[in-house]
């Protein structure tokens, strides 16, 4: 039996169409998913990034609440071993009051206690949460407290610095409530007259700690808690966390090796696969965190786990989004071939040709979509099909944009945060080196903040936050950087600065804008402000000294406002 040349060139080039389909496919199928699960990868490091600065957050306003009582203790003769009893009496039931209104606002906090340095560190005050009441311990069941790190350790730090002890469970006395619960403490010295006469201790529940942040990660994601060390602090399973107080050694690194390299100091992140313990593969991010605020070289490691069905999941779609198309461009290729003639051949390359380019990102000619044939058919569907590809890879992009815009700016005001504004410093300040030309930083911080999310609500709080910044922005030049570190604390970097007179005609154009009432969901709000000022090099040589003095310079100018000073 003898075959035509159209029959033959037809099967041929049928083969062809299917293996060229069928290669651009696969190709294009692991290419895709090769990205996907790069990018997705980067986005679980990403958000844990984002998770960890959280919680250097949470860290940071259980410290400024201690320090806060630390300093309103420091007001009183609570803790001082010579004031009368009638004085004593009344501070110490003032401060009771305080400790139960500080329990009341913060559910984590489990006890608040004043310690005095006379008498072996005897518990002078002491609230302590009791089921769903507060409770204030009296009389004989206070305790001496001077031989635990929390006392001793801070009275070292001396007055300013807050203490963060390690996590564990809760030893103290059986007693006392939360017996089993995983604690941690901060504690700050009280300094009355130069001389440390006490510790504040705030005792934190560990669980209600962190579920603030863990509660609002996706269903997917699964969070992990490590020390310094690399046991587990949080777990999916709990049976793996706090080994140590059990007695045995539960180190991540045993059964996830690549931790070790954070738990060495050889790197601050990793990003894993590990198969689960129900058997399913995931993808595991850790990023290091430091903890507590002295350069001591403590720190923690958080973790997020996300199933890897889930990382691949776009994968997975767009895998049968390209075998539905490939589908559809084979049974077209077969039945076109069986028509084909050297009339056809032409369009035919032109689509081979345009099925190259698009495999390897190039750019192509017109395809014949216009044709009312199998070959306008085949030409339709693969335009739908690179029209879907690079739609999805556009999503992709503006998720991997918006993850790199949120990793690097303040999400309430939309200014850069502190890791993006301690980069432009770095840079600002080896950029002055080489010009010789100074450049300012102003310190801004407002004044009462607190009293305005505790009266008005953190609604009303984060409204002041967002007209602040928008006051800022508009007292200060297009090519100045504004910042927001945290809370209501606000940077702003000056470069090429001429004289100091200059840098100072800027830090007054920036009080004056909190002169007059800002305008704040439509209403007039008085909000005050102030504003320290340093220069480089006149003030400082490195990036952390500068802010350190111009935070100094701010508070300076809070406490004599605070002092009536103009």
């Amino acid at each position: 039996m003898r075959w035509s040349i159209g029959f033959r060139l037809g099967f041929l080039l049928a083969c062809f169409s299917v293996m060229a389909a069928l290669l651009v496919g696969y190709f294009a199928f692991v290419t895709g998913r090769d990205m996907l699960n790069d990018r997705a990868q980067r986005s679980l490091l990403g958000t844990t990034q984002i998770l960890a600065q959280h919680m250097q957050t949470g860290f940071s306003s259980v410290a400024r609440d201690t320090a806060m009582l630390a300093a309103l203790v420091a007001e009183t003769q609570a803790a001082q071993a010579q004031a009368s009893p009638e004085v004593h009496a009344h501070d110490r039931d003032m401060l009771a009051n305080v400790f139960k209104a500080t329990l009341s606002a913060r559910p984590a906090y489990q006890q608040i206690r004043l310690i005095g340095m006379h008498d072996n560190g005897l518990e002078l005050v002491r609230v302590e949460r009791v089921g769903m009441g507060l409770l204030r311990v009296e009389g004989d069941a206070l305790q001496e407290k001077a031989h635990f790190p929390f006392v001793f350790e801070t009275v070292k730090l001396g007055a300013g610095a807050v203490y963060v002890s390690e996590f564990g469970i809760n030893h103290e006395g059986n007693t006392e409530p939360g017996g089993e619960l995983p604690v941690f403490n901060m504690a700050a010295s009280i300094v009355q007259g130069g001389r440390v006469v006490g510790v504040i201790v705030i005792r934190v529940a560990a669980d209600a700690f962190f579920s603030n942040f863990s509660a609002g990660l996706p269903a997917p994601y699964g969070f992990y808690l490590l020390n310094r060390w690399g046991d587990f602090l949080v777990h999916s399973d709990r049976s793996q966390t706090y080994g140590f107080d059990r007695g045995q050694r539960i180190l991540a690194q045993d059964s996830l090796p690549p931790v070790a390299q954070i738990i060495q100091g050889r790197s601050r992140q990793v990003v894993l696969a590990h198969q689960g313990s129900d058997g399913n593969p995931q993808a595991l991010a850790f990023v290091r965190m430091p903890l507590g605020f002295q350069d001591d070289g403590r720190f923690m490691v958080v973790g997020l786990s996300q199933p890897m069905a889930v990382v691949q999941g776009e994968a997975v779609e767009l895998g049968r989004s390209i075998g539905q198309i490939l589908l559809a461009l084979c049974l077209g290729g077969i039945v076109l071939a069986a028509w084909v003639s050297r009339v056809v051949t032409g369009p035919l390359h032109a689509m081979v040709r345009a099925t190259q380019a698009f495999s390897q990102g190039r750019a192509h000619g017109d395809l014949p979509v216009k044709r009312q044939d199998e070959l306008g058919e085949l030409a339709r569907s693969f335009q739908d099909m690179e029209r879907q590809i690079s739609l999805q890879m556009s999503e992709l992009n503006a998720s991997r944009d918006a993850m790199t815009h949120l990793a690097h700016h303040d999400p309430l005001t939309g200014l850069p945060n502190r890791r993006m504004f301690e980069q432009r410093l770095s840079q600002a300040l080896e950029m002055s080196r080489r010009s010789q030309r100074p450049c300012a930083l102003l310190f801004v911080d407002l004044d009462g903040f607190k009293s305005i999310n505790d009266n008005l609500g953190h609604a009303m709080g984060d409204a002041v936050l967002q007209a602040t910044a928008r006051a800022i922005l508009g007292a200060v030049r297009q090519v100045d950087t504004v910042a927001r570190l945290a809370g209501d604390e606000f940077t702003v970097l000056c470069e090429n600065v001429d004289s100091e007179d200059a840098a100072q005609q800027i830090a007054v154009k920036l009080q004056q804008a909190f002169e007059q009432p800002l305008d704040i969901q439509g209403k007039l709000y008085p909000v005050r402000a102030s504003v320290g000022l340093s220069l480089f090099p006149r003030d400082a040589q490195d990036a952390h000294s500068l802010l350190a003095t111009a935070d100094a310079a701010m508070y300076r100018a809070k406490m004599a406002r605070r002092d009536g000073a103009p």
